[in-house]
């Protein structure tokens, strides 16, 4: 079983079947997909991928995705505060030299994997290549499965900290400097990921008897 972490990219996008994938509200501020009919969801899938391509292009690639066997099985989506709309008050601004962490999705099978951890460290070393000092989210006080913003209790586990306070919608951070650590155990996480996903077993060999018949017991 191959395993590996990618950009995000429009071709990922592709292959996945999650709202997130049509959703346009953290790159333009417009309504989620559920408020839109079908001919206006294609049009946003359509800019979406867009808007990905563009900041790949660019050289700020828009998230990271792992995938297996070749299959996204989870995804971070994060870009500089600087290319996602404006948050309105009451709801905390981002800072604007931050990386902000947008949203992040985990297939169901493999949420016990690490993978999620993983995707969270993938955020903090981009942001350490591109020179922010910190990683940024919205935080949801009562998550939902179907929302795109993170639980607080979880960013919370993973070593972010409340930087603005919210009654539903915190703004917490993860600063750079006290997580370089993170990058440098990269690859331990990587090696996390891959003792929890579950292995193919190896079929065993036939043995090859003197005479050159194929003994198959």
């Amino acid at each position: 079983m191959s395993r590996r972490v990618v950009h995000l990219t429009g071709d990922v996008w592709e292959r996945l079947d999650v709202p997130c994938r049509g959703c346009l509200f953290w790159q333009f501020g417009e309504p989620g997909p559920a408020e839109r009919d079908d001919d206006g969801a294609e049009a946003a899938r359509v800019r979406k991928q867009a808007w990905t391509t563009a900041l790949l292009h660019a050289g700020t690639p828009a998230g990271r995705a792992v995938l297996v066997d070749g299959q996204p099985v989870g995804f971070v989506e994060f870009a500089p505060a600087g290319e996602l709309a404006t948050r309105r008050p009451p709801v905390p601004p981002t800072d604007h030299d931050a990386l902000v962490l947008t949203t992040m999705w985990v297939d169901p099978a493999h949420r016990t994997n690490g993978i999620g951890r993983l995707l969270v460290r993938e955020a903090v070393r981009a942001a350490i290549e591109r020179g922010h000092g910190e990683v940024q989210a919205h935080a949801d006080r009562r998550w939902r499965p179907d929302t795109c913003l993170l639980p607080i209790t979880w960013l919370l586990h993973e070593g972010f900290q409340v930087a603005r306070e919210h009654p539903r919608y915190p703004l917490l951070h993860l600063e750079v400097a006290r997580t370089v650590r993170w990058a440098d155990s990269l690859e331990q996480a990587v090696e996390e990921v891959r003792d929890r996903l579950p292995r193919r077993a190896t079929a065993p060999r036939p043995a090859v008897e003197s005479r050159g018949r194929i003994d198959t017991r």
